[in-house]
């Protein structure tokens, strides 16, 4: 269990372990804009700077003036992440001081919300009911849940409520609208390239996992910096107690902003752990997003890529790739071995049909939860289609043998989904 505190990354085997070493061939300098460049030679001794667990949650406590984490089941997750980000993330200057300061962030509001649960004990009531979108990245999750987050039947997760999901003061003030434009201008001043791929603002929405990093286990570590082993660890860890916690952040967010009528969530992440997630949030509407993997897989690992820009100098391209390559096999494998059960209420859509047909896509999927459909909706779907192109920000080009990867290795480790979902793909 994640509550005991013998299990840690130094439980993985000598073969499981990944070693410094191991990730060192083929190894791709990034390049910064000039001011980046300026910072990293100004603060080149933060590079080297090891982050700690203890230093970090005692500067969150003199920070707030408040001491009360709540449940510390979080602490292993934390020291496991650090433990490997010390040894495998080739951290810039500026990168660091950015990582860091998003742990402290994260850990600043644990204590507010312990903080607030205690002089508002109503916020820790039921959810409304919810609907969760899943698939493999790249497969048309985000334009889908930002689509059906434009229509009012839906209340979606927005960038800003991620960065600041409780009140980090005793006034009740939020502060998130203006961390969230501060972070993305960083992100967009580091890698512009990443907009043409994923484009994020503050009022948009985004993905409900990154308020699992609360609890330090989410798969959005091993997708921003280079953290073999914690990705590994994390695999063989019981997630009920993330998604409590994840569960307490959302009941925040709808104490401030009540859902009309579903809560709308959406992550690939989810795939790997359908049980553990079906057991917080029992009765949830899953959508099932498919798209040929080959089509997809080459997308993302370049976009992890840029990604990886914001707190690294470099990355290996064919270690992304043997990464994701495996790790997606995983989600897929794990999403179809709990849907074999018939557990579950699912929707199976092909990505090629939300682009193709949007509005009936949406339509059917009001059927499937029993909304009513009316012109407006489709004229709000239209118009969100409209401010929505593809390729808004630029295109983004990328190849499979960018990363080390051949179109038959993609099919052969997937061969199984493309046999089950064929009709979708």
């Amino acid at each position: 269990m994640i509550s005991d505190s013998n299990i840690n990354i130094s439980s993985l085997t000598q073969q499981e372990t990944i070693h410094s070493t191991d990730l060192e061939q083929g190894v791709h300098p990034y390049h910064f804009p000039r001011g980046v460049r300026v910072l990293n030679r100004l603060f080149k001794s933060y590079e080297n700077k090891a982050l700690n667990a203890e230093q970090l949650m005692a500067q969150a406590r003199h920070k707030t003036g408040l001491s009360d984490f709540g449940d510390e089941f979080f602490v292993i997750p934390l020291k496991n992440i650090i433990e490997d980000a010390n040894e495998h993330t080739p951290f810039h200057a500026m990168g660091k001081f950015l990582y860091e300061e998003k742990l402290k962030m994260n850990l600043v509001n644990r204590l507010w919300a312990q903080y607030w649960l205690k002089k508002e004990p109503s916020i820790q009531k039921a959810l409304p009911p919810a609907v969760m979108i899943t698939g493999l990245q790249r497969t048309g999750t985000t334009f889908l849940q930002r689509l059906l987050g434009s229509l009012p039947e839906f209340r979606g997760v927005i960038s800003w409520e991620i960065v600041n999901p409780v009140p980090t003061s005793k006034k009740k003030s939020y502060y998130g609208k203006y961390q969230a434009w501060l972070s993305l201008f960083a992100l967009n001043y580091i890698n512009p390239e990443l907009r043409s791929i994923h484009s994020v603002s503050y009022d948009s929405l985004d993905e409900e996992v990154v308020l699992m990093e609360h609890a330090f286990m989410s798969s959005v570590n091993e997708a921003a910096m280079t953290v073999p082993n914690y990705a590994l660890w994390l695999e063989k860890q019981d997630q009920k107690k993330a998604y409590n916690d994840l569960k307490m952040w959302l009941q925040f967010l709808i104490w401030r902003k009540p859902a009309d009528r579903f809560l709308l969530l959406k992550s690939p992440h989810h795939m790997e752990y359908m049980k553990d997630f079906m057991s917080v949030y029992p009765g949830t509407h899953v959508i099932h997003m498919h798209r040929n993997p080959e089509e997809t897989l080459a997308s993302f690992c370049s976009m992890v890529h840029i990604a990886k820009k914001l707190f690294q100098k470099s990355d290996n391209p064919t270690e992304i790739g043997k990464h994701w390559l495996r790790k997606n096999k995983r989600l897929v494998e794990a999403c179809m071995d709990y849907r074999s059960h018939g557990e579950g209420s699912f929707s199976d859509i092909a990505y090629k049909d939300l682009i193709e047909d949007p509005v009936l896509v949406t339509q059917k999927i009001f059927d499937r939860l029993d909304l009513t459909w009316t012109k407006k909706h489709t004229t709000q779907v239209e118009a969100f289609c409209v401010s929505h192109k593809k390729n808004k920000f630029g295109k983004h080009n990328y190849t499979l043998e960018d990363y080390g990867l051949t179109p038959n290795m993609v099919h052969k480790a997937f061969e199984r989904y493309e046999e089950k979902y064929q009709v979708f793909l």
